[in-house]
């Protein structure tokens, strides 16, 4: 369970890497103001991914609590990141910020969904 959950980290990096990098070169956060969504889902979901595979690594099981509470935290360090980095904030920086941090936890939750299916992908291997 836990080499999935580190393998999975990486394509969604990727994606997301991909989708941030283009968007900032043709400004397309503000040609389609969803794209932005989209972008704090998938980190919700690498976040998510990478509490749930430091705790497969203890042994513990993939949970709904430790995927939110990882995106959440995370989610919110990022939120801080971009008003320390002085990112300019729109006048509907609060309406914006709270939609950021819902779709992080939102992707926090797919994470562990995706980590029931590697529990459920092991277990059928070893009972073969």
């Amino acid at each position: 369970m836990s080499r999935g959950l580190l393998f999975t980290q990486p394509i969604i990096l990727l994606i997301l890497a991909a989708i941030h990098l283009a968007s900032i070169e043709y400004d397309l956060y503000w040609q389609f103001l969803w794209l932005d969504l989209i972008s704090h889902t998938l980190g919700g979901m690498w976040a998510g991914l990478c509490v749930l595979w430091v705790r497969s690594l203890l042994g513990y099981p993939p949970t709904l609590f430790w995927g939110f509470l990882g995106a959440f935290i995370i989610g919110i360090g990022w939120e801080i990141l971009e008003v320390v980095a002085g990112l300019p904030r729109e006048a509907n920086y609060t309406l914006d910020t709270s939609l950021d941090i819902l779709m992080d936890v939102l992707g926090g939750v797919v994470a562990v969904f995706i980590g029931q299916l590697f529990v459920k992908k092991s277990t059928s291997l070893s009972k073969e």
